[in-house]
């Protein structure tokens, strides 16, 4: 029992620590949104190649080699150069410095990169107040390419809520379908280590999905993903090492982490734009599962087993 109550110990701690790490909205990035921000195709800028990054909040640039952008800021002042030399921030430029390109003391052209990829957080792509769905306003940015005057463009558009009520029948049917299960059969012990696993894969699913699309960088948040397979891991070392009650209780923290995994995206069920490699609807399905099935997985364990009355382990 002490290690099973070990077992139970780190899974409450991470628990706690991984939904931080694996949901954390730092640098703006986010899991969910009510805004597309829909970029602009134009042939003035042939030889860059702009995309919306970190939960539509921050763009990235990327020139070919040979190719000169300058990007502009809200004053239209110099802001930020790609060249040949590599990727410069204009320290004198109240925007740069707002958008965090360049820190406060800085002086001159300063140089932040030596590739010829930039990506910032630019405040211009902040959405409108609006709440009504559907295009709700453009955004502008100012370049130039090659001494040639351009613009970085695109349209908010608000995406409509998601309803509630599916999600809500979905749980509901899910709990039923177990209560009907419990009632019915005489091995619980195999129901609540299976409920117990299936929300692990859920969650596993979850935050794989959400890392490999909402890392601020536009990249893998590989720091999440390694987290998550770690854990996983471990706790499966731990189901298939224990026998008995003590597997039963290691499945139940299983659920317990999968359970709080999925509280920290509930997020995804009131807004429109889910950040993740799944479409919506299947990134919600799995949050249900893994929020449903873990919650059941740690109440039965802690329920009469009807396998050790009949004297099986």
């Amino acid at each position: 029992m002490r290690l099973v109550a070990g077992a139970l110990i780190v899974a409450g701690l991470v628990a706690l620590a991984l939904p931080g790490a694996a949901f954390a909205h730092g640098r703006g990035a986010a899991i969910a949104l009510d805004f597309h921000l829909l970029l602009d195709t134009t042939s003035a800028l042939r030889g860059v190649h702009v995309r919306v990054l970190d939960g539509d909040r921050a763009l990235e640039a990327r020139v070919d080699r040979g190719v000169d952008l300058l990007v502009r800021g809200s004053l239209r002042e110099p802001m930020i150069r790609i060249d040949d030399r590599g990727v410069w921030a204009n320290a004198g430029s109240p925007t740069a410095t707002a958008d965090g390109v360049v820190s406060a003391g800085e002086s001159g052209w300063v140089q932040v990169g030596d590739g010829r990829t930039v990506a910032w957080h630019d405040h211009r792509l902040t959405p409108p107040p609006v709440s009504k769905p559907g295009p709700a306003g453009r955004f502008a940015i100012p370049v130039e390419v090659d001494g040639r005057a351009a613009t970085v463009g695109g349209t908010f558009v608000r995406v409509a809520r998601p309803a509630l009520w599916p999600w809500l029948l979905a749980a509901a049917a899910i709990v039923a379908a177990v209560v009907g299960a419990v009632r019915t059969t005489t091995r619980r012990a195999a129901l609540t280590i299976g409920l117990g696993v299936g929300a692990g894969l859920a969650a596993l699913i979850a935050v794989t999905t959400f890392a490999v699309r909402s890392a601020p960088s536009g990249g893998i948040a590989w720091m999440q993903l390694v987290s998550a397979f770690v854990v996983a891991a471990a706790l499966a070392g731990l189901l298939v090492y224990l026998r008995g009650r003590s597997r039963v209780h290691a499945a139940a923290a299983v659920g317990v982490v999968a359970a709080a995994v999925s509280l920290s995206s509930l997020s995804v069920f009131w807004h429109g734009v889910v950040v993740s490699a799944l479409p919506a609807t299947g990134a919600r399905l799995v949050l249900t599962l893994a929020l449903v099935c873990g919650t059941a997985a740690a109440v039965l364990s802690f329920l009469p087993e009807f396998d050790e009355r009949r004297g099986v382990s």
